[in-house]
């Protein structure tokens, strides 16, 4: 099988995943949030240092359109893929 083929098949893994996330997930999570909450309530209402790009995989405005979630989903992951793309070929390129 060509290393090709196998890229491409995560990446279309990577962008199904995107696409049906939002659908899919849970409208209140008990992740890192919840925590915060449950350790110190007003913990989430502190002044931000660095205001995130796409808050909660969201544009500013649009926060009830799961299209712009998807939207966020997929611009995240090709950013993820071309990062790590491009640590591997600068480690690899090394030796």
């Amino acid at each position: 099988m060509n290393t090709k083929n196998v890229y491409i098949g995560i990446f279309a893994i990577a962008i199904i995943i995107c696409v049906l996330s939002p659908f899919l997930a849970s409208g209140d999570p008990d992740g890192l949030e919840a925590s915060a909450e449950h350790l110190n309530p007003d913990a989430l209402e502190a002044q931000q240092v660095i205001s995130p790009i796409m808050p909660d995989y969201t544009l500013e405005d649009m926060e009830d359109n799961p299209l712009v979630g998807v939207g966020c989903l997929i611009i995240g992951a090709i950013i993820s893929v071309a990062l790590a793309y491009g640590v591997f070929y600068i480690v690899s390129n090394k030796n």
